[in-house]
């Protein structure tokens, strides 16, 4: 099957919300960014149902996923490839998806880095019932409501020997309630072999305005 990469940049603050205009927002610098072309389906993901971008609110958990794109785009956003034969024109995205929510989201753990979910939030010291991502299987590892809730939760990351050099950041919550994914399959990135961090920083700065967050990146081989 071999090795294919995801790309992870998340808001990293436990105060953020969603507002009106955040998936307008974050969808105008995709397409600023020529990133995102099409918009595939939106995902109720408390429902695992897809609905109409019409019904869509930022009082819900939604993933909005996206069309991949191909050729120098990719290039001019990921920079160049792990691959010396590969050209702009061989380049693509599998898709790429943007996750909006008042839900706290546990980051997926792969072989570099485990996410421990030590506490889950809780209302007046009521545990909430979470939800794992049957939809997508591993777009994040369990989700909370954060509806009323009095406590955080509580994760702790684990990050593997080999994978320290790969950080690209120095403090991270482990869970998030908004992501931009990006999704490159088995067109390996050569940042991926290095610091997991996107070439083109001007983007992902792009990314945290638009959010109105401060944001982190976190590189995923699956």
């Amino acid at each position: 099957m071999g090795v294919e990469y995801r790309h992870f940049i998340v808001v990293n603050d436990t105060e953020w919300k969603s507002q009106n205009d955040t998936f307008a927002r974050v969808d105008a610098v995709l397409k600023q960014w020529s990133l995102v072309e099409r918009l595939e389906k939106v995902v109720d993901l408390r429902l695992a149902l897809e609905i109409s971008l019409a019904d869509s609110s930022p009082a819900l958990d939604l993933a909005f996923v996206y069309a991949g794109v191909s050729g120098n785009v990719v290039e001019r956003i990921a920079g160049p490839s792990a691959y010396k034969d590969v050209t702009d024109s061989d380049r693509y995205t599998m898709n790429t998806t943007l996750v909006i929510g008042n839900n706290y989201h546990v980051q997926w753990s792969s072989d570099a880095i485990y996410f421990e979910l030590l506490s889950p939030p809780t209302v007046n010291g009521t545990a909430i019932e979470g939800i794992r991502d049957e939809f997508f299987g591993t777009l994040f590892d369990t989700s909370f409501s954060s509806d009323g809730a009095t406590t955080l939760p509580i994760v702790k990351v684990h990050i593997a020997d080999h994978s320290m050099q790969s950080i690209a950041w120095k403090n991270c919550l482990g869970y998030w309630r908004a992501a931009v994914v990006i999704d490159f399959g088995k067109d390996l990135p050569s940042f991926s072999e290095e610091i997991h961090a996107l070439p083109l920083r001007d983007f992902v700065a792009d990314i945290g305005a638009a959010l109105r967050a401060p944001v982190l990146e976190i590189g995923e081989f699956y």
